[in-house]
This record gives C-alpha cells, structure tokens and sequence, in this order.
C-alpha cells in the first residue's frame, strides 16, 4: 500500500510538472513516449502468450504522433492522424503478404488494434491539450480517470462485498465502482466551479455532471479492458515501471479511454 501511494504521489507531480511547463514539444514528446512504452507492454503480453505481432507497425504507429508537435501547423495536425492510420494499416497486410505470411490473421489483427488501442486513443490527449485553455481542460481526464480509480480502490477494498465482473478483475466490486462514480462527479463539480469563475467558460453544471457519471463507467470499462487482455495473456500486470501499479498500461488504462470522450464532451458539445 505504501510504494502504491508514494509511486503515484511521484506519478502525480510528473504530470503536474508536465502541464505547468506548457511547452508544447515537451506534450508530444511524453505522449509518443507513453505510447512506445505502451505498445511495447502490450506487444511483450500477447508474445507471451503465443502470438507473434508485427512489433515495430505498432512503434511507427507511435512515432506518427510527433506530427502532432509543434513543426507542424495546428490545421495540419488532424489530418496527419487521418492519413495515418489507415496507411499504417494497409501496410500491415502488405508486409504480412510480401514475407509469404510468416505473420497469421490473429496476429495481423493483434497488430491493428495496438495501433487503435493505444497511440490512436493516447493522441487525444495532445489533441485535448491543443484546444483553448487545454490545460485546464486536460484536468478532467486525469480527474476522469484517477478520481474514479482511488475511490473505487479504497472504498471496495474496505467496503465491497457484491463482485462486479469476476471473471475478469475479481477484485473489483460494485460498492467500489460507484463509489468511483461519485469520486468523479464530486471531482468534476469543483473543476467545473473553477473554469466558471476563474475562466469564464460557462460550462452547463447539470451536463458537466451527467458527462461525469458516463465518464467514469467508460473509464472503468477501459480498466476492464485492459484486464480482459491481461487475463487473457495469462498475465498479472504489463510491467513493472511503477512500482505498486504495475506498467504504463496498468495505470493509463482508464485514461486510454477517459481522454476521447472528454475531447468529444468539450469540441462537439460545447464548442470549445
């Protein structure tokens, strides 16, 4: 319990640090360099389970992202994602078919979800971080995440009883899950009290709070995924980068799939 509090104490104010710097070469270059560690985790599982993705799609993947830095024009950013990924992919099946399909259908197919799963996912928190006023609005995927995870931990492991999906994280409960729930509603009440009136963004207090309650179930089902895939590979955590949480998959999981909703809460719904 203690190295799990002081490992994401330390975490903690690396991020802090990160934002407060507001450099925006220094975000890619954590990003991408998120991504990488991420993949490679990702990669070394399913090779322990057997199967042989093609490991550096998955890396070029990644490094696409440093398009998103700041040598290219902010029009141009999106759109360098777009053609991206679908090329990446393309290439997948033809390297697979040019090395007389040393690389079977499941692994080609583990290849392009890598590619979804976490460099696609990770880059809209760069994307998050390009809008106006994004480093405050970063603030509600971490919140998003992390607010739902430290209630659901300390709460289920004190109070839950009633497991929530057994067959997949046994240690998670339901107490634990709404508990995490009302971690992020409370949390996004504060932040959102702090953009009205310090940054005068207006943000609709009931939507705000019911993009809350949503936001953290997605966030637990990111979480969920990422044990579905551990369980599968037959796996306790994806590594051991910090000490207490396991690898970066094991503690950005949530944020994989926190961070697009809440760029498609504050771009689409509020403009933004």
């Amino acid at each position: 319990m203690k190295t799990r509090i002081i490992s994401g104490v330390v975490y903690f104010v690396f991020l802090a640090a990160i934002l407060v710097l507001n450099i925006p070469i220094v975000d890619t270059i954590v990003v991408v360099s998120i991504s990488l560690l991420g993949v490679y985790e990702y990669i070394k599982a399913f090779k322990s389970a057997g199967y042989n993705p093609i490991s550096w799609i998955g890396y070029l993947g990644c490094l696409t992202l440093f398009s998103m830095g700041g040598f290219v024009n902010n029009a141009d950013k999106i759109l360098c994602l777009r053609i991206a990924l679908p090329v990446i992919i393309i290439a997948v099946f033809m390297y697979a078919i040019l090395t007389n399909l040393k690389f079977n259908i499941i692994d080609i197919m583990i290849t392009c979800f890598s590619l979804v799963l976490i460099p696609f996912m990770f880059s809209f928190i760069k994307l998050i971080l390009m809008m106006e006023n994004g480093r405050l609005l970063i603030w509600f995927v971490l919140l998003g995440a992390f607010a739902s995870d430290i209630m659901a931990y300390f709460i289920g492991s004190k109070f839950g009883k009633k497991k929530l999906c057994p067959d997949i994280s046994p240690k998670k409960t339901v107490e634990g899950s709404i508990a995490g729930i009302i971690g992020v509603v409370i949390s996004y009440i504060i932040l959102t009290i702090i953009a009205n009136v310090y940054f005068e963004l207006n943000l609709n207090l009931l939507v705000i709070i019911i993009s809350a309650i949503v936001i953290a179930i997605v966030g637990q089902f990111g979480d969920l995924t990422a044990s579905a895939i551990k369980r599968f590979c037959k796996i306790k955590d994806f590594g051991s980068i910090m000490p207490g949480h396991g690898g970066i998959l094991d503690r950005l999981d949530s944020v994989m799939f926190v961070a697009p909703v809440v760029y498609i809460l504050f771009k689409v719904y509020f403009g933004l």
